[in-house]
């Protein structure tokens, strides 16, 4: 190398080092200093996987072929799963899992309540997925936010609700939003939503009609009508034929829903492509062209695979919402 050579790689290296004391010193006036010098550490000894979101993802399931019969046997696992589910269940740990009860009219709800691990900057409500006798529960705290998570045993066998409720009543939705609003007395705290599946659309549909700060979901069902037309008009023995009273009217269309608010809250979304229990075509693209009339802001990450999946997370959850606030308080 020679020396024109070495002063040019010098120079390129000094400025990379000024422009990290810059993000340093940025980061140090926003956090202080030792959270910034710990933050600036863990990024350092980040492997690729975990800070690009397509290394981390299963490549393998990857531009699969889509055929017919892969949706069907999807499906049909997914019956098979459902139809165990209850005598899967231990009930000896609900206590703990979800220790509190919210009493509405003649029913109640089981729910857990977290408290942020540091300064609470809002509340997010977290809503599981189908076949509530398989989740757990949230298994840590949020840094920075406070958590409220209820337990949807409705629906048929008792195994969800889709966190609205059962034969064209939507008492679980009513019960839902009286138990946030109770523990969100102040509206003039931030309020977030998160799901994955059916609990995506429980974020969705909740976030929407609250009018939320944000919402972070993953392979959300949208279109509830869509969803007991695919397991057949004439049954009520199934998930989705359960929620139904007389007509498919009696069930909320979500994308009507938002299309008529003013706003819509900022949205960040993960998917599968052809993810063969909630086709992206026929849920989540519906309700991103609401967003798109409604020049409402929304972030994606749809792979190009064939699961009902994604590669989300509650870090990221949290990195978006406080995105979010920053965002809407600069």
């Amino acid at each position: 190398m020679n020396p024109r050579q070495l002063v040019a790689t010098w120079r390129t290296n000094w400025r990379k080092v000024l422009a990290h004391g810059r993000k340093l010193r940025a980061r140090a006036d926003a956090l202080g200093w030792r959270e910034a010098l710990r933050v600036s550490v863990i990024n350092a000894l980040r492997t690729q996987a975990e800070t690009v979101p397509l290394a981390s993802y299963r490549t393998g399931h990857y531009f699969q072929e889509v055929v017919s019969h892969k949706v069907e046997t999807a499906r049909a696992q997914r019956r098979a799963r459902e139809a165990e589910a209850l005598s899967m269940h231990d009930a000896s740990n609900i206590d703990q899992i979800y220790p509190l009860v919210f009493h509405h009219g003649d029913r109640l709800i089981r729910y857990t309540r977290l408290p942020a691990t540091r300064q609470s900057r809002g509340l997010i409500v977290f809503f599981h997925g189908f076949n509530a006798w398989f989740h757990t529960g949230p298994l840590r705290p949020f840094e920075q936010f406070d958590l409220l998570a209820p337990w949807d045993t409705f629906g048929w066998k008792r195994q969800g609700s889709w966190f609205w409720g059962e034969k064209g009543n939507g008492f679980v939705a009513e019960m839902v939003q009286a138990l946030i609003r109770r523990e969100w007395p102040d509206s003039n705290q931030p309020l977030f939503c998160m799901g994955s599946s059916m609990g995506g659309y429980g974020a969705l549909y909740h976030g929407i009609t609250l009018g939320c700060r944000g919402i972070y979901v993953m392979a959300p069902q949208v279109d509830l009508k869509a969803k007991i037309e695919d397991y057949g008009l004439e049954s009520r023995a199934n998930p989705y034929g359960f929620l139904r009273g007389e007509s498919l009217d009696s069930v909320p269309d979500l994308c009507a829903i938002a299309d008529e608010q003013a706003t819509l809250p900022p949205l960040f979304l993960i998917q599968d492509l052809y993810d063969p229990v909630n086709e992206f075509p026929r849920h989540a693209e519906r309700l991103l062209a609401c967003y798109h009339r409604k020049r409402a802001w929304y972030g994606l990450r749809v792979h190009p695979g064939a699961r009902h999946d994604g590669d989300g997370s509650q870090a990221e959850a949290e990195l978006f919402f406080s995105l979010v606030l920053d965002r809407q308080s600069g």
